[in-house]
């Protein structure tokens, strides 16, 4: 019997973001929220003898926001894709955004694409002059749910 392939972990370094079909502005640092949860309905019937029966239904389905950070530089994109939705246009700005992960080789390993994503909260860093940290920026986007390819 032939031995299976060992499964090589992708490292968590390594992405490409896309806003849009444009290439975001800068590099992030971080990304996060790829989550998807069914809110479960608890019920409780009773059968045919009047015993509790117990049961589960699905509920209504949520998408975490994604959170993107990273360093800040003179680009003003970000800053200014959330000024206009405080605007007022959000359906105006909302994007189809896609994230590769890639292997060593620049191969994608895997893809979430997220789907009419906007930003709904935008923080500056905090500012402190005896520190020693890069100033990191961060932009939270909503969106309308995302797949794994």
């Amino acid at each position: 019997m032939a031995e299976a392939a060992v499964q090589q972990p992708v490292g968590n370094f390594i992405y490409k973001l896309t806003l849009g079909g444009a290439e975001a502005a800068g590099y992030f640092a971080e990304v996060a929220g790829f989550s998807t949860e069914s809110h479960v309905i608890d019920h409780t019937a009773a059968t045919p003898k009047g015993l509790p029966l117990p049961q589960k239904f699905a509920g209504q389905i949520s998408w975490s926001n994604i959170t993107l950070k990273r360093g800040v530089d003179k680009e003003a994109q970000l800053w200014t894709w959330r000024k206009t939705v405080l605007e007022g246009k959000i359906d105006a700005n909302r994007k189809d955004c896609q994230i590769d992960v890639l292997d060593w080789t620049q191969a994608v390993i895997v893809t979430f694409k997220f789907i009419r994503a906007w930003p709904c909260k935008y923080s500056a860093p905090g500012l402190n002059a005896g520190g020693n940290e890069i100033l990191v920026e961060e932009l939270e986007l909503a969106h309308e749910g995302f797949e794994r390819a």
